[in-house]
């Protein structure tokens, strides 16, 4: 007779690791089902991280921020690309970038003793909701002089309540068309920067860490490489019809219809 398999769960696993933009939050606003959640798993004793390619804030402010919507955490629980990049380019004795990037970017360089200057040999790109003709140009410029591209993110867009913005990726390629480059070193997931600092910062243990977002090719990859469990929550960037046809480093050990279904499997 066959031995039933037996299902997988959540029960052992301690620490959560959300993605933020589409998983948690439409920016301004969190997702329904959200709050009831994690104050859920909290209150059964597990501890919850957070993890975003989005660069607009410091790791305090995105802490703050989070608070303010009724999920109460600490800055050391938050990873963001602009705390990775300024982490980066420190232990890389990078002390001048052409950034284009709002003041939390500023922000997590400014730390790091990392100054924005015109004449710098390296360019990172992050989101800029005041994004300009003339700041494409400086940075063009400087890449054909050959400094180095880097960016936060590769994502095109993001939501923000009910409207659809454009994200790092979309400033990205018109940066990369002005300079006639093809390439720009990401920082944000799925990257081995990324990793790097959620290793050296959160506790990631095999079968005591999920990491959950709405993104296969970020999210997922992410906690792939992490050697973690997985699970993508669907109604947000990718959909159940792109689990069909994926490579494993993309294929989530956990699929949530909604956030409330993870509960189901704690």
């Amino acid at each position: 007779m066959a031995v039933k398999k037996k299902e997988q769960n959540l029960k052992d696993v301690k620490n959560f690791i959300f993605d933020l933009d589409s998983t948690v939050w439409h920016w301004n606003k969190l997702i329904p089902g959200v709050k009831q959640t994690i104050r859920r798993l909290e209150a059964k004793g597990k501890d919850v991280y957070y993890v975003t390619n989005n660069s607009i804030l410091t790791r305090k402010e995105f802490a703050e921020k989070l608070s303010d919507l009724g999920l109460k955490t600490e800055k050391d629980n938050v990873i963001c690309s602009s705390y990775v990049a300024a982490q980066v380019f420190a232990d890389k004795n990078i002390d001048r970038v052409y950034a284009i990037g709002e003041k939390g970017l500023l922000d997590e360089l400014g730390k790091e003793h990392i100054t924005k200057s015109d004449d710098a040999d390296h360019v990172i790109v992050g989101v800029d909701r005041n994004f300009s003709y003339w700041k494409m140009a400086k940075a063009a410029e400087a890449i054909r002089y050959g400094a180095k591209l880097w960016t936060t993110a590769y994502g095109e867009n993001f939501r923000a309540g009910d409207r659809i913005l454009p994200g790092t990726g979309a400033l990205l390629e018109s940066v990369k068309r002005a300079a006639d480059v093809e390439d720009a070193e990401l920082i944000g997931k799925p990257s081995d920067h990324m990793t790097k600092i959620i290793k050296d910062e959160f506790p990631v243990l095999t079968n005591r860490t999920v990491l959950i977002g709405d993104h296969l090719q970020t999210d997922i990859v992410t906690g792939n490489k992490l050697g973690i469990k997985t699970g993508l929550v669907l109604g947000g960037t990718s959909k159940k019809e792109d689990l069909s046809d994926i490579e494993s480093i993309e294929r989530p050990n956990f699929v949530f219809k909604d956030f409330k279904r993870i509960l189901r499997k704690v």
